[in-house]
Order: C-alpha cells, then sequence, then structure tokens
C-alpha cells in the first residue's frame, strides 16, 4: 500500500511541477518582463526629461560666469612650499 501511496505522490508532483511549468512560470515570466520594460522606458524618459532640463537651464543661463570663493583661510597652505625670489635682469 505504502509503495502505491509513494508512486500516486510522485505522478502527482510530477504533474503539478508540468502544470506549473506550462502555464503559471511563463504567466510569471510575462509579468516580470513587462515590468523591467516599463521601469526601464520609465527611466528612459526621466534621463530624456533631463537633459532637456538641462539644455533649457544652459539656454536661459548662457553667458553667465559664477565664482565661489571661500572665507576661510588654513595657515597649513599659506606656509606650503618654498619661496623663490626672482631678480630682473636688464
Amino acid at each position: 500500500m505504502q509503495l502505491l501511496r509513494t508512486i500516486a505522490i510522485i505522478v502527482i508532483v510530477y504533474y503539478g511541477f508540468k502544470l506549473l511549468a506550462r502555464y503559471v512560470f511563463p504567466f510569471l515570466l510575462t509579468r516580470w518582463v513587462n515590468k523591467k520594460m516599463g521601469q526601464f522606458q520609465n527611466q528612459s524618459q526621466q534621463q530624456y526629461r533631463d537633459a532637456e532640463q538641462a539644455k533649457q537651464f544652459a539656454k536661459e543661463h548662457e553667458g553667465e560666469v559664477k565664482i565661489k570663493t571661500s572665507k576661510k583661510t588654513n595657515s597649513s597652505t599659506i606656509n606650503d612650499g618654498e619661496f623663490v625670489d626672482y631678480e630682473e635682469i636688464d
């Protein structure tokens, strides 16, 4: 009796896996692929929008120059290196 039960369980698992492989796995795979394609399209659209915004910003601010200076002076940077005194030759 145990042998028949074991064989029945093996057959049921085999056909169950076959059913899953034939119908469920492809369905899950197509859903996953569609989701990844949607994410890729959203990412490419976002990059396109960012590039367009950068072009627009460059057009609006063409010719402007901004200089950033820091008010902090570090004493170690003042004394770095050697000072060479040059003399002019006439």
